[in-house]
Order: structure tokens, then sequence, then C-alpha cells
């Protein structure tokens, strides 16, 4: 009879089993009810972050094309600036040589107009001799003059 009697120690571990077996269901229905949480703020978190990150790839997308655009008018940016020194050293060349011309050409009519002033002096001093050759009578030509006359 005895072996048929409940052991006391057997029924409270079978008590036990079932509190621990009903603590681990209950934890179980909390931990599932907490994921389908989890999982339903995800799904929300994806659904806002759609727009979101067609937003973001709009704006890379945009970012690299200004980036390029940048680097090319950088390129522009260069290119021109050596441009402009390029024409501004010839500016200042040509600037030079025309200064240079310019003084050569005032050299050559200062040249031209002493040359002129000298050849009209010398023509005038030419006429002056000419014409006091021509007024003034020779001395033959006075004295036979003087002589006719008296």
């Amino acid at each position: 009879l005895s072996s048929m009697a409940p052991d006391p120690d057997e029924s409270e571990a079978k008590v036990k089993q079932k509190e621990l077996t009903q603590r681990i269901r209950e934890r179980e229905e909390v931990v599932k009810r907490q994921q389908e949480r989890l999982e339903q703020l995800n799904a929300q978190l994806e659904q806002l972050e759609g727009p979101q990150r067609h937003t973001i790839e709009q704006l890379r997308i945009e970012i690299d094309r200004v980036d390029k655009l940048l680097n090319g008018a950088r390129a522009d940016q260069v290119s021109a600036t050596l441009k402009v020194a390029e024409a501004t050293e010839l500016l200042e060349r040509k600037t030079e040589d025309k200064r240079s011309s310019s003084d050569q050409l005032y050299t050559m009519l200062l040249d031209s107009e002493e040359g002129k002033s000298a050849k009209l002096a010398e023509l005038e001093a030419r006429f002056d001799r000419l014409l006091t050759s021509l007024v003034a009578p020779a001395p033959d030509a006075a004295l036979e003059a003087r002589l006719g006359t008296d």
C-alpha cells in the first residue's frame, strides 16, 4: 500500500513543474507578443524609411551630378585662368613692342626733321648766295657803268 500512496515530494515536484511550465508558457506568450510588436514596428519603420531612402538616394545622385559639374567648372576655371595669364603676358609684350616702335618712330621723325632743317638751312644759304650774286654787279661791270655815264 505504501507504494501506492502519493509521495509528497513527487506531488510537490509535479506542482512546481506545472507552475514552471505555466510560467514558461506565459513568458513565451509575452515574448511572442513582444516579438509581434517588434515586427509591426519594423514594418512601420520600413514604410516610413521607404520614401526617406528614396529621397536619400535621389540626394546622393544629385550630389554626384553636382560634384561632376563642379569638377568640370574647376577645370574650366583653371583653363580660363591660364588663358587670362597668357593673354595678359601677350598684351604686355605687345604693349612693350608698341612702345618700342613708337620710340623708334619718334626718333626717326626727329632725325628726319633735323635732316630737313639742315637741308633747308643749306638751301637757304645757297639761295642767299645766288641772290647776292645776281643783285650785286660784277666789279668790271660797275666800272664800265661809271665810265660810260660820265
